[in-house]
């Protein structure tokens, strides 16, 4: 297994650099390749627009190439919210659903929101319409009692898309108005929310993404999508276990590293920084506690000693 390992890492990271040689090149055959065999267990149902269309079946190895999941993209790049939900188009994915799919990711509001000109006050329409196919998704659902469907929304794009040094913040609006609106609804124990807008903000960019993880000022790349498929939050949904974590957190490290060299070496920094103050933090905490068990010795053999024996030694207690 370690050499497998090995290899499929290689291959990985081959795959990533062929892509950034070519933009919207998402070819993942090599890097699904190496991964085991599928397993219906835990099988995934992706919809929604490009966010979700481009990740394709690189989501088999969510949780890393030990395990592949069977999934099925139904995703359709550049499509709205408004046309989902008016088209009933979740409704035609769960029914003609192979597998009894237990995770369903739903990518849906970016498009209008740009289609809109980034106006924020449409965003309360966009967020109807989001719900509106959730409950779609979970009315339709074999599995309704266990389906789990994630929705994080999108990361700030890398570029000014919206103008006028405003889109960070536009983004992040749009992002908290449908969070509230699915916690609002009757799906909210079907859904898992958390916000991604800030995860590959940099410092020194009015609040935008970090280019380097992303094809265009919209879509992540391979180094973006490892990133993100591998933050705890996303692990954790997919029930991935502590050690498919650490395995893909690993990855993700070395292909990011191949492309950005300096993110690999402060990477590596801060960890030995850390590990450096944990072994320090470790050797005072032993030292005060050899010192306190010391002390209390001391102080017993004082109590332990009569007057006389005292006078002799000079051992004397407090206050004697």
């Amino acid at each position: 297994q370690p050499l497998a390992l090995v290899v499929a890492v290689v291959v990985l990271l081959t795959t990533a650099q062929n892509a950034s040689a070519k933009k919207f090149d998402f070819d993942y055959t090599s890097y699904l390749n190496t991964a085991s065999e599928p397993t219906e267990e835990g099988s995934i149902l992706l919809l929604g627009d490009s966010w979700a269309a481009i990740a394709g079946d690189y989501a088999a190895n969510i949780c890393g190439l030990s395990e592949t999941r069977y999934v099925t993209n139904d995703a359709k790049s550049g499509s709205t919210a408004s046309q989902w939900a008016a088209k009933e188009t979740a409704v035609a994915s769960v029914e003609k659903w192979e597998y009894d799919y237990e995770y369903v990711w739903l990518s849906l509001g970016g498009n209008d929101f740009l289609d809109n000109k980034c106006d924020i006050s449409s965003a309360e329409d966009v967020a109807a319409n989001i719900v509106t196919v959730i409950g779609q998704i979970v009315a339709n659902s074999p599995k309704k009692d266990d389906i789990k469907i994630l929705y994080f929304g999108y990361s700030v794009p890398s570029a000014d898309v919206c103008g006028n040094g405003q889109t960070a913040q536009l983004f992040e609006e749009q992002g908290a108005i449908i969070f509230n609106a699915i916690k609002s609804s009757n799906y909210t124990e079907y859904v898992t929310t958390f916000d991604i807008s800030e995860m590959f903000v940099k410092g020194g960019t009015g609040g935008l993404s970090d280019s380097s993880y992303y094809y265009d000022e919209i879509h992540l790349n391979v180094m973006g999508y490892m990133h993100l498929f591998s933050s705890y939050k996303v692990q954790h949904f997919f029930g991935c276990s502590a050690a498919q974590t650490i395995g893909m957190k690993g990855i993700s490290a070395l292909v990011e590293g191949k492309d950005n060299p300096a993110h690999l070496a402060g990477t590596v920094a801060a960890a030995l920084v850390g590990l450096i103050v944990g072994i320090v933090a470790l050797v005072l905490a032993v030292k005060f506690v050899k010192r306190k068990r010391a002390m209390r010795a001391s102080s017993a053999k004082v109590e332990l000693l009569d007057p006389d024996e005292k006078a002799e030694t000079g051992q004397y207690g407090a206050f004697n």
